[in-house]
Formats: C-alpha cells, structure tokens, sequence
C-alpha cells in the first residue's frame, strides 16, 4: 500500500511538474549602437624664415645639409640635420636658439660641457665640443646625420591648435596656431670659422583634417598622439541614437507581461486544482517565473569623455 502511495504522489509530482512549468519567451536581441566619433589628424609644416632653403612638408634643403623637423610622442620638436658634403658642418652651439612665439630661450642646456651625437655608422661619431673666444662649435661629419639630443636642450612641448568639430580640411598658417616654434641654428663649412650663415625655421601645425566616424563598440577619447609629422585626436561627437535599442527593450518587456500573466494563470488554477495535497497547491501558488527579460543598456556612455 505504501509503495501504491509513493507511485501516487510521483505521479502527482510530475503532473504538477508538467502543468506548472514555463518556457522562456522568446526575447529579442541586442541591436548594434553606432557610437559617434569625431577625429582630428593635424599635419605638420615649416617656414622657412632665413630665404635661403627650399621647403617641403618638415624638410629644410639648403646648399650642402638638409635639416628635417619632427614632434615627438610629448608634442616636443627636435630636427634632424644630413651633411651632404665632404666637409665637416659646423654649428655655433652657444648661439643656436630655439623661439616659442618669438620669445628666444638657448637651445642647448650647457654648451661648455655637452657632447654631441651623430649616427649611420660614422667614424669617430662622437665630437667633443670646442670652445673658442667666439663660442662653442660642434661638427657634424661629412655625408652623416646629426639629431638633436632633447635631453640636452631647453626644448619643451609645444601648443597646438584647439580641437576643432567642423568636418572637412582646414588650412592654417603660424598666425593661426596658438604656438609656433622656430629654431635658430648659426652654420659654416668654413674651417677658419670666418664666415657664418643661420638656418632659421619656423615649424607649426598647417593643415587640420576633420572626419567623423562611428564605432559598434563605447570607447573613450584617444590622444592627442603624435605620429612625427602628423597627431590624430579622437573626441565623442554627440549621443549614440538608442531608439532600437529602447523599442527593443519595450518589446521584451511586453512579451515578458503576458508571459507572466499566463503563468500566474495557469499558476492559479493548478494551486486550486491541488489545493487539498497542501504542500502541492502551497507550491504551485508561491512557485514564479524567472524566466525576465534583459534589459540593454541605453545611458551607458562615458561622461567624462569630451
């Protein structure tokens, strides 16, 4: 008889089971945001203030050395000089000055006391400097090149244009940058060190490109970095457009409800139903639906990103 009570209640079980179970309704999935994007790529230009080289994009050509400017990672400019010549390139330390807006500031720290580096391979590419009554002079070896050693400079980072969310190319000129830079360099292939020419260039941001763009995925503002000749900067450029993805929330939600309902239905007339197995029809009525919706996100958007 016991057994026949087991199998009873088994049985009563599963019938329980079957009518008071609920399959999950079928939701709708995220919808792709497009995330709006601006970006800015400024390129740089020189002028050359002496008239005596020719000039294109950061590249300085005078007779016998090019002189070629960059920007570093910091947004600190420094110049690479190629003698072409098979004479030595002398360059008057002590009166080479690198000018912030015109304001002059001594281009090297210590020029009594600093060693200059050339490199390619150059034999005997370390130069003690020489100092004289007239000032302190470095040598630049025939057909090699010589970079400016910032950590022995005054150099520092320079200021550039303001972001701008105008899309389309924009010329600008030094009068247009917040910041140029010059540098100031006293030259001579002269041994004697009687005849002296300057290199002057002025180096600024000359060209702004402004694009927008969208990505599938949230990101946060990017730079500005410096690539040598170019920076890129990327900003937030408005809300992303969350209707599909709210419209897609209401829909779940809705189908969510009327699940609900039909399980709190059947829920009910089931508990009503088992109500004298007490412990059965106690359980149908507490027994709910887990099966909610996701809800995907509309308002996560970086605020501190610009």
């Amino acid at each position: 008889m016991s057994k026949q009570k087991n199998t009873n209640l088994l049985g009563l079980a599963i019938i329980m089971l079957v009518f008071t179970s609920c399959t999950a309704p079928q939701y709708l999935s995220k919808p792709i945001v497009h995330y709006p994007g601006i970006k800015n790529t400024g390129t740089y230009g020189i002028q050359n203030m002496d008239e005596k080289g020719k000039t294109q994009s950061t590249f300085c050509h005078y007779d016998g050395f090019d002189v070629q400017y960059f920007v570093d990672g910091d947004f600190r400019p420094y110049f690479v000089i190629t003698n072409n010549t098979n004479k030595s390139l002398i360059i008057d330390k002590s009166k080479s000055y690198v000018l912030y807006n015109g304001y002059a500031t001594q281009l090297f720290k210590d020029v009594r006391s600093s060693r200059s580096t050339t490199f390619n391979n150059v034999q005997d590419a370390i130069n003690n400097v020489q100092t004289n009554e007239a000032g302190v002079s470095m040598t630049v070896p025939p057909y090699s090149k010589w970079e400016l050693p910032l950590q022995e400079t005054n150099v520092r980072k320079m200021t550039i244009p303001a972001f701008n969310r105008t899309p389309g190319t924009h010329t600008l000129t030094s009068f247009d940058n917040p910041e140029n830079v010059e540098f100031v360099l006293p030259y001579s292939f002269d041994y004697s060190m009687a005849n002296w020419d300057t290199s002057r260039n002025r180096l600024f941001v000359k060209e702004l490109e402004v694009e927008t763009f969208e990505k599938t995925k949230p990101f946060r503002s990017e730079g500005p970095s410096s690539y040598g000749i170019f920076y890129s900067t990327t900003r937030k450029n408005g809300e992303p457009d969350w209707s599909k993805t709210k419209r897609v929330n209401s829909i779940n939600l809705e189908r969510y409800r009327k699940h609900k309902r039909a399980v709190d239905i059947s829920h009910g007339i089931w508990g009503t139903i088992f109500l004298p197995v007490f412990l059965t029809g106690y359980f149908i009525y507490l027994r709910g639906c887990d099966h909610e919706p996701p809800v995907y996100d509309t308002a996560w958007w970086d605020k501190t990103y610009e």
